[in-house]
């Protein structure tokens, strides 16, 4: 054989074992139980909606609430339209807290923001209150739609035509908030102003940089120790000017330097910020989602006063465009299947590691469902919201019920082998307990992979000669997956003239098998794991 012919059997073979490397190699991985990597933040604990007054006090909306307290899967929700009303889609976003009468004097209604915010607080809940939109009393002229990534809501991006009520409601909102819950809880929530202020045209940005400081000394005027921050952007060429402006520039309130900011927000999306009308057939990458967040910490060293500032992910998800869906673009199937859980959990474990590397940690990661819940009674129809028809939990729910199983302190994981596909998420409690995740996840071929690939997970710091009791919860095409149990039972349309209850059963996070396994004299446990592609498992340990 020629050593050109050798060459190529050599790149062939190379290809064949890669493409079956799950026979070929074993993928292995070492969790040190003893070494504490730092604490489980639970940073992911967070959804975020536009419709703060539609939906939360619908049933639905109450459903997931409870939902979201009996599994502990979520601690902080946001939403848009505070102040404003919008219509948009046939749906009001919004009520009409602030108004003024005949004499141009302000009205203030909070009864539906408190009874909202008491909904939040009752399932344990905390806000992330934002100060938008405009209400229409003091709209300063009417403008054309936002031109920025806002889904053609129909707000003006331009300041009040009177800063002294913008300020007073800002003010007096507050004030009814520590009124009604009290300065001890509402200390624990955040407040931002507006929602993606690089939609506004470039010659308007230094008039929100004025909204920004005004919106600092009003809400920090009723308590000092409430957490103010911002820009909630998602442009980059927007975010070093405002932060510039915070940290160097001067306040349009005091005329001293620089403005009080307690967290940073950005959003992010797994796209990579293109339009899905753009560029349908792109499929989410945690890839570009990380190189996201690197320049973001590039970016924040730049600014040496903000090194303890926490930062915010306040809107983060698979892809924008909302009303696209599976009809639209097939490949949104994503956003209904395990790949939604699947990509959760990588990108939660990514972002611990650039924690841990970099010193860069997100207090933050809120997942931007748009509604919440269904806003139609039509099964999985590819938007992003956490339940589909009939108050069922998408995959996407369970997922963050999965993750809400770790315990406090985060341990050492070394990975043998540089499959990127392949991770493991670890974390043991005070008293011992280790419970960790282990996932099987290409993004790119989500919705094609096939077949298993067989692990070997070593635990190390066990107690010597000691049996332990393992639990086991797989999530995967067979287990706790509403849409594949959806799709077993021939994909109804609706949820009429079918077994809810059944379909509901499939979203309970279920022990799917458990044994008893000894450590060794070093104290050493050896898990052969057979894994399947696209799927993972949640194990806990317990000493008996």
């Amino acid at each position: 054989m020629t050593d050109k012919k050798k060459y190529y059997f050599l790149f062939f073979l190379l290809i064949v074992v890669k493409s079956i490397g799950v026979h070929a190699q074993q993928n292995s991985f070492t969790i040190e139980t003893n070494t504490i990597v730092g604490k489980n933040t639970e940073f992911w604990k967070a959804a975020g909606s536009d419709h703060l007054f539609h939906h939360t006090l619908k049933p639905s909306g109450q459903f997931l609430l409870n939902r979201m307290k009996k599994t502990n899967s979520h601690k902080y929700l946001r939403s848009h339209h505070t102040f404003n009303q919008d219509l948009k889609h046939g749906v009001i976003r919004g009520h009409k807290l602030y108004s003024e009468d005949q004499n141009g004097n302000p009205v203030y209604d909070f009864s539906n923001l408190n009874r909202v915010f008491k909904s939040y607080v009752e399932n344990g809940i905390k806000p992330i209150v934002e100060y938008d939109y405009l209400p229409d009393a003091l709209i300063l002229k009417k403008s054309k739609e936002n031109s920025g990534n806002d889904e053609g809501m129909t707000m003006v991006n331009t300041g009040p035509k009177d800063w002294k009520k913008w300020s007073d409601l800002m003010k007096t909102t507050t004030q009814n908030l520590i009124d009604v819950f009290g300065a001890e809880e509402v200390r624990t929530w955040y407040f931002e102003v507006w929602n993606e202020p690089d939609g506004w045209p470039k010659d308007q940005l230094e008039v929100f940089y004025k909204m920004y400081d005004e919106f600092v000394a009003a809400v920090t005027s009723v308590d000092p120790q409430l957490k103010v921050g911002g820009p909630a952007c998602y442009h980059e060429y927007f975010l070093r000017p405002f932060l510039n402006h915070v940290t160097n520039g001067t306040n349009y309130v005091t005329g001293e330097k620089g403005t009080r900011i307690d967290f940073i927000s950005y959003h992010i999306y797994g796209l990579s910020g293109k339009w899905l009308n753009q560029e349908p057939h792109i499929q989410p990458q945690v890839q570009q989602f990380v190189l996201s967040v690197l320049w973001l910490q590039r970016l924040v060293k730049d600014f040496p006063s903000l090194k303890k500032t926490e930062f915010h992910i306040n809107e983060w998800g698979l892809s924008s465009n909302y009303y696209r869906t599976v009809a639209d673009y097939p490949d949104l199937v994503y956003r209904n299947s395990i790949t939604s859980p699947l990509f959760l959990v990588k990108l939660v474990n990514v972002l611990f590691q650039i924690e841990d590397n970099y010193n860069f940690p997100i207090s933050m990661l809120l997942y931007w469902g748009f509604s919440w819940e269904a806003d139609e009674d039509e099964f999985f129809v590819g938007k992003r919201e956490l339940l589909t028809a009939g108050n069922t939990p998408k995959p996407i729910q369970t997922g963050f019920e999965m993750l809400a199983k770790l315990k406090s302190k985060r341990v050492k994981v070394i990975k043998k082998i540089k499959e990127n596909r392949f991770g493991v998420l670890a974390t043991k409690s005070e008293s011992e307990e280790i419970a960790f995740i282990a996932y099987n996840f290409e993004e790119a071929d989500g919705e094609k992979m096939n077949g298993f690939d067989l692990i070997d997970i070593t635990l190390k710091g066990l107690m010597p000669n000691a049996n332990y009791h393992v639990e086991v919860i797989k999530m995967d095409k067979s287990n706790n997956n509403t849409y594949q149990s959806w799709k077993s039972i021939g994909s109804p349309a609706n949820s009429k003239n079918i077994n809810l209850e059944k379909l509901k059963k499939a979203s309970e996070l279920k022990v799917s098998e458990q044994f008893n396994l000894k450590s060794d004299p070093n104290g050493d446990l050896i898990l052969n794991l057979k894994i399947d592609r696209n799927s993972m498992r949640f194990y806990k340990l317990k000493h008996e």
